[in-house]
Order: structure tokens, then C-alpha cells, then sequence
């Protein structure tokens, strides 16, 4: 279920647009999957108007052949920067997942001119010159520094572990999880301060346990203008409880079904 942004932290922007008014979200997925997480978050905006692009990372997805042993995290900002340059995009809302926050936040330092808002879904969100490893635990950095020294991409994670265990979903996803190129969980980030213009939205999921995301949140919520929404259901909250993750991010950019 969706709680309501902080009423506490309003920005100083007017918070409601112009009936009617039409976004441009740009949504970035997160590590071992593809454009394919939002199968249903997509077609739903879509369908009250919107304008939606769901770009797929270098060597994930249906990209998954391109992979290779030079792949970094600046490789995937370059994906979406190039993506949103050649659509001509402007004003756009950076919605982005879990590894995915590593590249919205990348983009957002590339080209800051061309980005409204930013939404994180229980995303990583860096400092400068913080890498993927530097925000999780250091028993799991351990487990991925393994793929890193014997120059392996790194394997998907049991979608147990993530709390995906409904037969449908676990269907769904498995058939599509590849490997992810590990150079892109190890290359620090580059981070500007966030521009004035730019609005900035966390949604936290509380199934997911992991503390490294609170960490993040408290974090960021030390920006006054950070705006919060909750949703309990699990990591991936696009498959799990894609009805709420629409709600919040309409309610979050100030929109209405």
C-alpha cells in the first residue's frame, strides 16, 4: 500500500499542474533485467497519456548479446543520456530502480538541463565518487568482489531473495534474469549537488529489509525538498504492486488518475 508523500516536505514549487498537463518518464531498470520490469508501470501511464520510454542497459535484457568485458556504469548512463538526446526529450521525469538510481543519478550530473524530477523506487543513490559496492553491505561487496577478480559477470540473485515468490512472477522473470557486467558495481559515480529546478522523490519499500536502503533515505532526506513515499511490498515493487507504484508516482509528481 502507498502512503502519501511527506506533508512535511513540500518543496516550494507549486506542487499541482495544470489539468491535463502530460509528463515525459524515462524509466531506468536495475541490475540483471531489462525494459521488461515495466511491463506493467508503462502501459498504464501510457494510457492516461503520458509520453513512456523504458530503455534497456547495455548487455541486459534484449541487449543481453552486447555485453562485454568493457561495460561500466558509465557505459549505462550513456545508454539513457544518448536515448533521451536522440528522442529530444526535455522536462523529463527519471524514474529509476534499485541499481538503475546509480544511472539516473549519472544522467542527472550529464545532462541536468533536460530533467524535472527524479523518482528512486528503493534505488541506490550515490555520493560523488561512490560506487554500486560502496552502498551495500561488506559481506555482500565480498560476494560480488569474487565475480570482479575472477573477471565474470556477476550472477542474478535468487529471486527468493528478493521476495519474489509468487509461481506467476517467478515465471515471468526468471527466463529473462542475465548476468550483470561487473565493472559497472565498481566505477565510482560522478554527483552534482542537486540542481534548484530538479525535484527529488524517494519511494521506499518496506518489504525489503535491507538496511543499506534505509541508510540511503535518511541520507537523502537530509535535503528538506526530498519528498518520501512508502509502499509495502517487496524490492521490485513494479511487478509486486504495480497499482501503488503508479499512485506514487502520480502522487509524487503532483499528477492524478
Amino acid at each position: 500500500m502507498s502512503t502519501p508523500f511527506d506533508s512535511t516536505r513540500k518543496s516550494n514549487r507549486s506542487d499541482q499542474k495544470a489539468p491535463g498537463e502530460k509528463h515525459t518518464f524515462v524509466l531506468v531498470h536495475g541490475a540483471w533485467v531489462g525494459s521488461w520490469l515495466w511491463r506493467d508501470v508503462a502501459p498504464a501511464l501510457r494510457d492516461l497519456g503520458h509520453v513512456v520510454t523504458t530503455p534497456t542497459l547495455t548487455g541486459l535484457g534484449e541487449r543481453r548479446h552486447l555485453q562485454n568485458d568493457t561495460t561500466t556504469l558509465s557505459t549505462h548512463i550513456e545508454d539513457i543520456v544518448a536515448h533521451i538526446e536522440m528522442e529530444g526529450f526535455k522536462n523529463i521525469t527519471l524514474v529509476s530502480q534499485s541499481y538503475g538510481g546509480m544511472v539516473a543519478t549519472g544522467v542527472l550530473s550529464r545532462i541536468p538541463e533536460k530533467i524535472r524530477s527524479m523518482i528512486y523506487l528503493d534505488a541506490f543513490v550515490p555520493e560523488d565518487r561512490q560506487s554500486w559496492v560502496d552502498l551495500i553491505p561488506p559481506e555482500h561487496a565480498a560476494i560480488i568482489a569474487a565475480f570482479r577478480d575472477q573477471d565474470k559477470s556477476v550472477s542474478p540473485l535468487p529471486l527468493s531473495l528478493l521476495g519474489i515468490t509468487a509461481p506467476e512472477t517467478v515465471a515471468f522473470m526468471e527466463p529473462k534474469l542475465v548476468d550483470h557486467p561487473w565493472r559497472t558495481l565498481f566505477e565510482p559515480a560522478k554527483v552534482i549537488p542537486r540542481p534548484a529546478h530538479v525535484r527529488m522523490s524517494y519511494v521506499r519499500c518496506t518489504a525489503n529489509t535491507g538496511a543499506h536502503f534505509d541508510q540511503i533515505l535518511e541520507r537523502i532526506r537530509k535535503d528538506p525538498e526530498v519528498r518520501v513515499a512508502t509502499i509495502d511490498t517487496t524490492h521490485l515493487c513494479m511487478l509486486t504492486a504495480p497499482e501503488a507504484t503508479i499512485k506514487a508516482i502520480l502522487e509524487l509528481e503532483g499528477l492524478s488518475q
